[in-house]
């Protein structure tokens, strides 16, 4: 192997960052593309970090020491784990971009409720018709998942005089006690809302739990928006959603098959070339939710602020550089 590290997934910023607080005595890999895309048979280094849209091969478990994926969730890794029948030691950053994700949800909350999509189409005629908007003082807002990032959401939101309800397994009680949030079942908390925000990890209990089923209950003027992971919201229930007028609007930064769309998207593949069917209709899905005049969607891009990607690469190079000396990382996935 000719690195002690290698970094896929990153781009301009990130490796700046991280090439300034990574130790000079090693020797590393960067590349702004996926695993597949860079098409390496073997690994070029026994510990390698990536975000969410490489795919590992699975012979590579049998020569690699460690995976770090520099993202909040991490099902990813236990899926590729589940996969190949074994596990290695693996980390992840748990907390480094709650805020910014969090102020994301919001900047897109009030583009879809102030409609600067029609907005900035009207000016050029300076029409004013049909854009009278929605105010955030007095709304239901639902957080679906109120864990690292779904807290930072209550903040905002209890700071804006909203409304705050929550769904979750576990229920935080200094959360409602400090913010005034009320927990309630998701059907509940679907129907009740005129803002529902999804901040749920992926895991097998989350997958396509936000579908046409619990949605439909929703207020015809409500909104959703999902900067968690794609596969809670399966893309072919958005748009039924949309077209039956169930949901006014909705904002989404995250994407189901989302290796496989980022993948068309670069241009590095065709539809034609994604084999299997279930995958192939997924992207087609999200391609023409990405079109629609009611939705605002966004590349995987919640988390990137310049204060986040600096916690980021800090947080990176220490848990590199502890795996290195120790042979564990600091923020370790959980052991499920």
């Amino acid at each position: 192997m000719k690195y002690d590290a290698a970094f896929y997934e990153v781009f301009a910023e990130e490796k700046t960052l991280l090439q300034e607080y990574l130790a000079e005595d090693y020797r590393y890999f960067f590349s702004d593309k996926s695993i597949q895309d860079c098409d390496h048979s073997e690994p070029v280094a026994s510990i390698i970090s990536l975000r969410t849209q490489s795919k590992i091969p699975e012979n590579w478990i049998e020569t690699l020491d460690g995976i770090f994926s520099r993202s909040t969730g991490y099902d990813h890794l236990t899926n590729y784990f589940e996969s190949v029948g074994k596990r290695i030691p693996a980390g992840h950053l748990p907390r480094y971009a709650a805020r910014a994700v969090a102020e994301h949800v919001f900047m897109v909350m009030l583009m879809l409720l102030r409609k600067i999509d029609q907005q900035r189409a009207a000016v050029s005629k300076f029409h004013r018709d049909g854009l009278t908007g929605t105010e955030l003082r007095g709304k239901t807002l639902t957080i679906i998942g109120v864990g690292n990032i779904g807290s930072e959401i209550v903040k905002i939101g209890f700071g804006l005089e909203m409304n705050l309800v929550g769904v979750d397994l576990i229920e935080r009680e200094e959360i409602p006690q400090k913010f005034n949030l009320t927990y309630t079942d998701i059907l509940n908390a679907v129907s009740s809302a005129d803002i529902i925000v999804c901040a749920l990890p992926l895991t097998y209990l989350t997958y396509r739990m936000l579908n046409y089923g619990t949605l439909k209950s929703a207020k015809s003027d409500a909104v959703l928006i999902n900067a968690a992971r794609g596969e809670i919201t399966p893309p072919a229930d958005l748009l039924r959603l949309l077209d039956e007028q169930l949901l006014s609007g909705i904002a989404i930064d995250v994407y189901d098959e989302e290796s496989s769309l980022g993948s068309y998207l670069r241009g590095e593949i065709t539809l034609e070339e994604i084999n299997a069917p279930d995958v192939r209709q997924s992207v087609e899905s999200t391609l023409a939710l990405m079109n629609h005049p009611k939705v605002i969607a966004t590349p995987h891009n919640a988390f990137n602020t310049r204060e986040s990607t600096q916690r980021k690469a800090k947080q990176t190079a220490e848990n590199i550089m502890n795996f290195l000396e120790t042979g564990e990382f600091l923020t370790p996935i959980p052991e499920d």
